[in-house]
Formats: structure tokens, C-alpha cells, sequence
């Protein structure tokens, strides 16, 4: 049994976390449920092309998860934290010949939905959930599609955002009698979830496709690209990346606007340096040119999710949508989280 749900874990997460339009840097994360009591999840800092059967994963008593969120009422967010993160360490399962790792931040949510799990930061699903009335598209695009959906509006990741799903979930079930497989996150992702690996699959490439379709999305998403210029150096070769921030002459108030909390990761402002070198991120918006002064993995996982933002800005005026980006209340919390704090260790590489 733990060694089917080992390569299924496995075959869901490399099979979405190789593309760069769906899964950017350590973003998303995907689970597995053994049995009644155990669940495999996606550890926190790893991409999910580098889950494998053995390594990648955290395992967790997501039953004590379940029980947590069905006593529970509708405290302060800080509350649902402290007390998710005590229960989160509580319940991370040691198992014999097995790395003991850290679960990812949404292994609430994981917990209330079916077998297998998929969350990403597909730039296709962010078109909708970075936009103004992004729900109102979302139906449109989905009304005679027969998938059943629903809308989260944005709270920060974690154990409250488990409880707004299950909320959402409760209330969809009660006027349809359905278990909603489609979840929309608004400013962060796309959540998946069936009783089987393939239609897990199937139903992500489902949605995403007929966003694309929606959008008449016909071109392949840019191919990301990297020039070793030195030691720790690398030099963006993205041209879709290069055009953008030379065409519309990006400066530092462009990342000010906070579309998804990945990008907080990956993209602090305080990194960034416009038309001067000095900086882990160097951008110089006349020409378009961006140098990364960091290691190959950490330089790769920023030009994806780099990428990525340009790539959701890009679509959402092209459509003539208004962007829909994060407060900075909300960032500052990403920001001084004990998740968010881990994610920035991991990503450069200092435990």
C-alpha cells in the first residue's frame, strides 16, 4: 500500500512539476492519502519534479488534520497559524528508511479533499485567480463544462485557508450535491483533487486547456533559458522575459504589485536592482537584459517564476482585464511567517 502511494506521489508530481508554465521554483505542492490515517505530501522547498519515490516528501496523520478543522470555528487567522503549525509538527510521521521532512504550509487543505491532490501556480489558472471578478470568468469559462468548482477568495496559506476551503466545499455540496474537483484560489493557484492518479491528471490538463482555449492561447508558453556569464552568474536568455521588461521599460514599482505569494519568495523587492549591478536579481530595463549573481538552482527557479508574473501581467491586459494583486497586509504576514522564512532558507540554500 505505502509503496503504491509512493509511485503515485511520484508519477503526479513530476508529471506536472516539468513545466515551467505550471510549476515555477519550489511552488505547488501534491499529496497522496495511504489510508485512513497516513497521507504523503510534498515537503516544503522542494520543486515537485525532484519528488521521487524516495525522496520529496513529508508523511503526515492527516486524520488528527481532519479532526483539528471539524472542531473548529471561525477564529482569528493568527490563532489558525499557531495552532496549525504546533499541529502540523505534532502529526509529521517518521518513517523507517525515510528522510523526516518538513510538510508543506497546505497540508490543511490537502487533508479535506479526495486520494490524490494537485495544487499549482499554472500562469493559465492565475489569469483568473489575479484578476478583478476572476469568479465571474472562472464560471464563464466552466458553466457547461460539467466540472464542479469553486471560488476561494485570497487568505493567506495555511491552516485558515484549509478552513475557508472546507467551508467553500461544505456550502457547494449543500446546493449541488457534488464534491467540488476544481478549486480556484484567488492571488495564489489551481487545486485538483480526485480517487485516482490519471483522472487527477486528466482533470488539471482539463482546466487548464479550456482557460487556453478561452483565451485563444495557441503559442507555447516561452522556453526558459540560462547563460552561465561566471561563478554563480547567470544571465536570463528568456526571450519572452528579456522583450517584456525592455518594451514596457519595468522598474521597481512593477514588483510592487504582488500577483501570487510565490512571488514573494522569489522576487523581494529588496533583492531586485533596476539599471545597476549589485544585486542577486539585476535587471536593466532600457535593454532587458537580467543577471543573477546566485547559484544555477536558485537563478533557474527565479527566471521561472520571473517568467511566470510577466507571462499572468501580460495575458490579463492583453484580455482587457484589470490585475487583481495582494494587499500589503497580506504580504507583510507572507512576509514575517514562519513558512514564508523557511521557503527564503530553502530557496538560497542556507538551512
Amino acid at each position: 500500500m505505502l509503496g503504491k502511494a509512493l509511485k503515485g506521489l511520484e508519477r503526479i508530481s513530476k508529471a506536472v512539476g516539468i513545466y515551467p508554465d505550471i510549476a515555477q521554483g519550489g511552488g505547488g505542492n501534491t499529496s497522496v492519502k495511504v489510508d485512513h490515517e497516513l497521507m504523503l505530501i510534498k515537503a516544503s522547498g522542494y520543486r515537485l519534479a525532484q519528488v521521487a519515490a524516495d525522496d520529496g516528501f513529508a508523511v503526515v496523520n492527516y486524520r488528527h488534520v481532519i479532526d483539528y478543522l471539524n472542531e473548529a470555528d471561525d477564529k482569528e487567522e493568527v490563532a489558525f497559524e499557531k495552532e496549525g503549525t504546533d499541529l502540523i509538527k505534532q502529526n509529521t510521521v517518521h518513517l523507517e528508511g525515510y528522510k523526516t521532512l518538513r510538510p508543506s504550509v497546505e497540508v490543511g487543505f490537502h487533508s479535506i479533499l479526495k486520494k490524490f491532490v494537485i495544487h499549482t501556480h499554472s500562469v493559465y489558472a492565475n489569469i483568473l485567480c489575479c484578476s478583478e471578478n476572476g469568479d465571474k470568468l472562472m464560471d464563464r469559462i466552466f458553466e457547461y463544462t460539467g466540472i464542479h468548482r469553486i471560488w476561494v477568495p485570497y487568505t493567506m496559506p495555511g491552516f485558515y485557508l484549509a478552513y475557508k476551503i472546507k467551508q467553500k466545499i461544505g456550502e457547494y455540496k449543500e446546493s449541488h450535491d457534488m464534491f467540488p474537483q476544481v478549486i480556484f484560489m484567488q492571488n495564489h493557484g489551481l487545486a485538483v483533487t480526485a480517487d485516482n492518479a490519471e483522472e487527477c491528471l486528466a482533470l488539471h490538463e482539463k482546466v487548464n486547456n479550456k482557460i487556453k482555449e478561452y483565451f485563444n492561447i495557441t503559442r507555447p508558453y516561452p522556453e526558459i533559458k540560462l547563460e552561465m556569464r561566471g561563478d554563480s552568474e547567470y544571465e536570463s536568455k528568456t526571450g519572452f522575459t528579456r522583450s517584456f521588461i525592455r518594451d514596457k521599460s519595468v522598474d521597481l514599482g512593477f514588483f510592487d504589485r504582488i500577483l501570487y505569494p510565490e512571488q514573494i519568495v522569489y522576487l523581494d523587492d529588496e533583492q531586485i536592482a533596476i539599471n545597476e549591478i549589485g544585486s542577486k536579481i539585476n535587471i536593466n530595463a532600457n535593454t532587458g537584459q537580467v543577471i543573477y549573481k546566485t547559484g544555477y538552482t536558485e537563478a533557474r527557479s527565479i527566471e521561472e517564476i520571473l517568467t511566470a508574473c510577466l507571462y499572468i501581467v501580460d495575458q490579463v491586459e492583453r484580455n482587457g482585464l484589470r490585475l487583481s494583486t495582494m494587499s500589503r497586509e497580506d504580504i507583510d504576514r507572507i512576509k514575517n511567517s514562519d513558512a514564508g522564512k523557511y521557503r527564503k532558507q530553502m530557496v538560497s540554500g542556507k538551512e
